[in-house]
């Protein structure tokens, strides 16, 4: 028997259309069930002085379960605007309490399995972060050039769209 997923799956997302009107809401477990709910989420780059954090995502995770991502990233709830969702994961992923994330602007992520309209921010902070389980597995630093092998498909598109912003604009190659 494998244990449960680490979120709720009741948790309730904004279902939106493809110019970000609200539609809606539905549930975690609808909305990754069926890939045409564009539903909303954050996504922070955290840039320290060393390079740039990565988390592991828990192997429990119901996407892209045991892969590398960016510092930080999880959905909406409900009717939180993307600025307070960013700066709440921020505080549930990383155990970060400073200044807010900078909103570098919105994508629309299309996956297999799921479609996102993310919120993507960057943060310019050496922390202190703090590994917080279970969501969270593993924190590390990797230096301009140096990408995790294991990156998540939206990982990738949100470090393609924050790139001209980042230690001088270099993005992680497609595997």
């Amino acid at each position: 028997m494998q244990p449960a997923p680490v979120q709720r799956q009741d948790e309730i997302f904004c279902v939106v259309d493809r110019d970000d009107r609200v539609l809606g809401y539905q549930t975690r477990a609808e909305c990754h069930a069926d890939a045409t709910l564009i539903h909303r989420s954050v996504s922070i780059v955290v840039e320290t002085s060393e390079g740039l954090l990565f988390q592991r995502r828990s192997p429990r995770k119901d996407s892209s379960p045991g892969f590398w991502d960016v510092a930080c990233s999880g959905h909406v709830d409900g009717e939180e605007t993307y600025a307070e969702a960013a700066v709440r994961e921020l505080g549930e992923e990383l155990g970060y309490d400073g200044p807010a994330p900078e909103h570098l602007g919105t994508i629309l992520t299309e996956l297999e399995d799921e479609t996102e309209m993310a919120g993507v921010f960057r943060l310019c902070s050496d922390g202190p972060f703090r590994l917080m389980l279970p969501e969270v597995v593993g924190l590390q630093i990797f230096p301009a050039g140096v990408w995790p092998e294991q990156l998540t498909p939206s990982g990738r598109l949100v470090l393609a769209f924050a790139g001209s912003a980042l230690l001088g604009g270099q993005i992680p190659p497609q595997r």
